[in-house]
């Protein structure tokens, strides 16, 4: 993948994660043009697994007091709102297998 594929990837991500965060629905958004970037929804939504698995291994740090560390975490969870709803629905429809690596 070129950087200017990647770019536009991530891109794709980042504009799909502020759209789930302002919809109160657990809808996969898609777009024609995300099957040139994401392959099918599948694709799109391991894509969207594993960008907050490293949102989350980037983010918490393990080293702080229990009480900070409940705080980032609270703070992770409440921006990733949208994203974490959309999984937790598909995990419950018994969704496309968990992709995190």
């Amino acid at each position: 993948m070129t950087w200017s594929e990647t770019h536009r990837r991530w891109q794709a991500l980042r504009a799909i994660e502020e759209h789930l965060a302002s919809s109160e629905t657990a809808e996969l958004p898609w777009h024609d043009d995300y099957v040139e970037l994401f392959g099918d929804r599948a694709g799109l939504l391991a894509a969207l697994r594993y960008r907050w698995q490293l949102t989350v291994n980037a983010q918490l740090d393990t080293h702080l007091p229990e009480a900070a560390l409940e705080e980032q975490r609270r703070l992770l969870a409440r921006r990733a709102r949208g994203v974490r709803r959309l999984l937790h629905a598909e995990d419950l429809a018994g969704g496309p297998e968990r992709v995190v690596a």
